[in-house]
């Protein structure tokens, strides 16, 4: 069986919250995420609880063959739209994984928010999750909500149903 078909979304359970903490805190993560700092178990732990009970927020931990790989979160702006954060630990990096994992994950989100379009802020020195988000069907945007030194990119409803009936 090839490794992309075995990729598996769960969402995130109590049970996950020292995983991710570590993801969180682990230098590859921080190198391409937006905060570029790490956090104290205190702090994770409350905004993961709260996190887990939030209708406004969804977190998929990735799992690839079975071993746990990544995360992707789903943070509601309003009712037409939601922005995706998203990351692959290092050992699962470079081997073509990420974009379906960015492409289920979007199929699920469309499945269980009425959003019409998903926003991925880039950091400007992240080229390969540039790359990573324009493959899962991503295009550029002038303007959006995305900060200063990232590249704002979305994905409409109408893109996901016609890129998955292709």
């Amino acid at each position: 069986m090839p490794v992309e078909s075995s990729i598996k979304l769960c969402r995130a359970t109590p049970a996950d919250a020292r995983l991710v903490f570590q993801w969180r805190n682990d230098p590859f993560v921080i190198e391409h995420s937006s905060s570029r700092s790490t956090v104290e178990w205190e702090e994770h732990s409350a905004w993961f609880e709260k996190t887990l009970a939030s209708n406004d927020r969804l977190v998929f931990i990735v799992s690839i063959g079975g071993q746990a790989a990544g995360l992707v979160r789903f943070d509601r702006e309003d009712e037409a739209q939601c922005v995706i954060s998203a990351y692959l630990t290092k050992p699962w990096v470079g081997r073509g994984l990420g974009v379906p994992a960015i492409r289920r994950a979007c199929e699920r989100v469309f499945e269980e928010w009425p959003v019409r379009s998903i926003i991925a802020c880039v950091l400007h020195s992240n080229p390969k999750g540039y790359r990573a988000f324009c493959s899962a069907g991503f295009s550029e945007l002038d303007s959006g909500v995305c900060p200063e030194g990232h590249f704002c990119l979305a994905r409409t409803r109408d893109e996901a149903t016609t890129s998955s009936n292709t």
